[in-house]
């Protein structure tokens, strides 16, 4: 194995909210605890990550004082953090008030490099009946295009949403990509150098291997949700651990973390 290449905190569904009663029955804490305790654990690692990987639902609701919030709570991540949008944000306000940016993207997608690894993330909440989500025509066009290119760099992707069948009606028929089977076949021809699709949404570690492409979850700092067999509704793991995940990338593989940590009393 090579020497690693990129380390990063992989984070997700945040869902931090200016109103003080929002907990919606789902955890025995506010999100914003939630966030706060977050933050305090990735604050103390044993280690400086390259950056930190939010993959979207930053905010409750689209609300600009939960942005405001989220920049002063986030914020005090010693690391950068790259924001993706989730189905319970609204893009453009996501990066007119957390990220101070005067023309905002649409979609809010972006691709940059860390240390020789390339880095692809992916608006997926186009046109789609929330909470699924969809990518536009133009994005995949754009990521096929990216994928068949004789670039040699590691690649790393980032979406919000889940993307391949599981066989579990909540996760594939309610939550999912609805043109996910579009996305695996335009990262197809760079899967010899993907090192991994990452993705939230679900509240939950999952991973997924299929045609040699590895897609990966992580944990919620406010609630868990399972997934069984058979699931058809929303199903709170009940005392379940908040956490993330600690993602390593060398040029020849993946290897992942996760990490669990007592919630926030």
């Amino acid at each position: 194995m090579t020497d690693p290449l990129l380390r990063f905190v992989h984070i997700s569904d945040t869902h931090i909210s200016p109103d003080p009663e929002y907990a919606r029955d789902w955890a025995p804490y506010h999100p914003n605890r939630g966030a706060e305790a977050l933050v305090e654990q990735i604050s103390a690692l044993p280690f400086a990550p390259d950056f930190v990987l939010h993959t979207g639902d930053v905010a409750a609701a689209p609300d600009p004082a939960a942005y405001r919030l989220a920049r002063e709570l986030l914020g005090r991540i010693p690391y950068p953090v790259r924001y993706l949008a989730g189905n319970h944000d609204d893009a453009v306000m996501l990066q007119r008030e957390l990220l101070g940016a005067a023309q905002p993207a649409s979609p809010f997608d972006c691709v940059f490099e860390v240390n020789g690894v390339q880095v692809v993330c992916l608006d997926s909440c186009g046109p789609a009946e929330p909470p699924a989500g969809s990518l536009r025509s133009a994005q995949l066009a754009r990521l096929s295009d990216l994928c068949a290119s004789a670039d040699p760099r590691p690649l790393v992707v980032a979406v919000h949403h889940n993307v391949l069948p599981t066989g579990i009606p909540w996760l594939d028929g309610y939550m999912g990509l609805t043109n996910g089977a579009a996305l695996h076949r335009a990262l197809l021809p760079a899967r010899h150098r993907l090192r991994g699709v990452f993705f939230g949404h679900i509240h939950q570690n999952t991973q997924t291997v299929r045609d040699g492409i590895l897609y990966a979850s992580v944990l919620s700092p406010w609630y868990q949700i399972h997934a069984w067999p058979g699931q058809t509704g929303t199903v709170r793991e009940l005392d379940a651990e908040p956490g993330f995940n600690v993602v390593t990338i060398t040029a020849e593989q993946t290897f992942i973390r996760q990490h669990r940590y007592a919630p926030p009393s």
